[in-house]
């Protein structure tokens, strides 16, 4: 499956946010998820948090200040997942973690590294998303799949700032047509002429005619070997003739012009 995180609120003070620790955030994945399937849940949740400057930071004993690293091997995630999970209380059912989303090079206990960021829900392409507040729990998500199975919950924020759509449908986006990749290697005249036919067609353009090219007349090709020939029998003319750019334009003008090309 693919995931979209979506943003279930923010943190906040204990107070506000159902008890237990200021600022913190409980992510719920059912336990039935193959493991590989709720490693690329956190992976998604963690890309986000990256893209604005944030990182995931586990609180629990025996995992307390280690952070996710979507890059990290994938038995490296594993492991640590489970870790995690295991250092939370059990809920039947549901494998929990505990973690901060401290700002990169910031420490979860820095003042204003925690405070009123942003939670995300990892959200299931083509399933929905349901909002909720509780007692103990404040203000949550949950990301349904499009059965209407509940595979993620995301609790503990501020119920103060809930979101204003509080229920919603993730779609999935539609698949656009797009022009031959750039990086597609051109084997042949006819796949060049295709692929380049494809990328008219992809932009919505018309095709410039091409120039047709000039076969050479026959007065054109006897006077070109009349020149060749006159210095073929000088090696130092001939050298010269091959080497100097002038010289060649010369040549080649000369045969124009005698040909009627030049006017």
């Amino acid at each position: 499956m693919a995931y979209t995180p979506i943003r279930s609120g923010f943190t906040g003070p204990s107070a506000k946010i159902g008890g237990s620790s200021d600022y913190h955030i409980d992510l719920k994945m059912l336990e039935s998820l193959p493991i590989g399937e709720r490693v690329k849940a956190v992976d998604s949740l963690a890309r986000k948090y990256a893209s604005i400057g944030r990182e995931i930071e586990f609180s629990n004993q025996g995992v307390a200040g280690q952070r996710w690293n979507p890059e990290a091997d994938l038995a490296t995630r594993v492991d640590l997942l489970n870790r995690a999970g295991a250092a939370h209380s059990k809920r039947p059912g549901w494998q929990s973690l505990d973690f901060y989303v401290p700002f990169k090079g910031k420490s979860r206990f820095d003042k204003g590294a925690v405070e009123d960021a942003s939670i995300f829900l990892p959200g299931v392409a083509g399933g929905s998303v349901r909002r909720g507040t509780a007692k103990d729990y404040g203000y949550f998500s949950e990301s349904l799949d499009p059965k209407g199975n509940v595979l993620f919950r995301v609790g503990h924020g501020n119920i103060d700032r809930p979101e204003t759509n509080e229920n919603m449908a993730i779609s999935q986006l539609p698949q656009k047509p797009s022009a031959p990749p750039l990086q597609e290697k051109v084997s042949s005249q006819d796949n060049l002429a295709a692929y380049r036919q494809g990328l008219f067609d992809a932009l919505g353009m018309t095709k410039p005619q091409e120039e047709k090219k000039q076969e050479p007349s026959l007065t054109q090709s006897l006077l070109s070997g009349v020149l060749a020939n006159a210095f073929q029998g000088n090696p130092f003319m001939r050298n010269y003739m091959q080497q100097n750019p002038y010289m060649q334009g010369r040549t080649q003008s000369t045969t124009d012009f005698l040909s009627g090309l030049l006017g």
